[in-house]
Formats: C-alpha cells, structure tokens, sequence
C-alpha cells in the first residue's frame, strides 16, 4: 500500500499569497483598469517586495487567475450545500447565492467586465443550473444556456447598476421571469 505525502506549505508563503490577492482586489476595487497594474504597485499594497511577488506567481495574470480560481472555489461551497438540501426551495438555495454575489460585489462588477471571466461564470452558472433541475426532475422548455446567460445578464445590471435592491428582490424578479 503506498500512502500519499502531502507536502505541507509555508505558513509564510501562505500569508505572502493572500497578502496579494488582497492588495490585487484593493488595487482593482479603487482603479479598474487591470492595463494599470504593476508589481511594484502590488508589492508596495502588499508591503512585501517584487521578488516575493515572482516566488509566488508568474505574473499578474498569474495572480488574477488564481483570485478568479478562488472566488468560484469560493461561490460553489457556498452555494452547492444548498443544492443538495431537499427541504430549501428555488427561492432559498437563490438568495444564498445572490447573498454571495452582493457581498462580493466590488470585485465582482470589476471581474465581469473581462471577458474570460464571464465566460467562466457563463459555464459555472450552466451547471448549476443542471443540478438544481435534475433534483426537481424538471424538463425546462428553456435552454440551460439561455438560462445561464439570463441569469448572468441579471447579476451584471445588478452589481453595476442596482446594488440598492435586495437579494430577495433580485430573486423574486428572477423566479417570477422564469414562471
């Protein structure tokens, strides 16, 4: 029997990792355009220094891909537990994930206006939507891709231009366009 060692990290290569993927939503939060990230701005957000930065990650997109890995890492153990619980309705298992969504919202409003982005979220959210309909046994007359993209197209207006509404609101007006 051959038994699998798993490598323990560095608590401070660990701390140096996140320490940067914060200062990078920071950064992203306050100035948007990605165009004017540098490592040194990084570096100087994260009070760590340029080397650190490459023992860690290639380069910034290196870095943004793996806050992007995290951030779905993130949402789907949020959200799938509430897929597998019988007794929670549509309506429920949606406002935790709307909950996830506002909560996240800063980055997340900057995060769609990139393309690889939305097409993973596009793909995330056909997913789900495959679990949740085949634990109700539903036959939708609707494409799961029009699904995703509705609800995508919805998650975008409301980041960027209705964050004054509430998760219950958005997923009321959710469930009620799909009746």
């Amino acid at each position: 029997m051959k038994l699998t060692t798993h490598k323990k990290q560095d608590p401070r290569a660990i701390r140096s990792k996140r320490v940067f993927k914060e200062a990078v939503v920071d950064i992203l939060i306050e100035n948007p355009d990605i165009s004017k990230l540098t490592v040194q701005k990084l570096a100087q957000r994260a009070e760590l220094n340029r080397a650190t930065f490459y023992l860690h990650f290639i380069d910034i997109n290196d870095l943004l891909k793996q806050v992007v890995y995290d951030i779905f890492d993130d949402l789907l153990s949020k959200t799938s537990p509430t897929l597998q619980i019988d007794n929670l309705n549509n309506q429920e298992q949606l406002i935790t994930f709307l909950d996830y969504f506002y909560k996240h919202r800063k980055i997340l409003a900057v995060l769609f206006e990139h393309p690889g982005f939305n097409k993973k979220m596009h793909m995330t959210l056909k997913d789900l939507i495959v679990i949740q309909r085949k634990s109700e046994g539903a036959d939708s007359t609707l494409s799961m891709d029009i699904l995703a993209s509705s609800t995508l197209g919805i998650l975008m207006w409301w980041l960027r231009n209705g964050v004054h509404f509430s998760s219950e609101y958005i997923a009321n007006q959710i469930v009620e366009l799909y009746r």
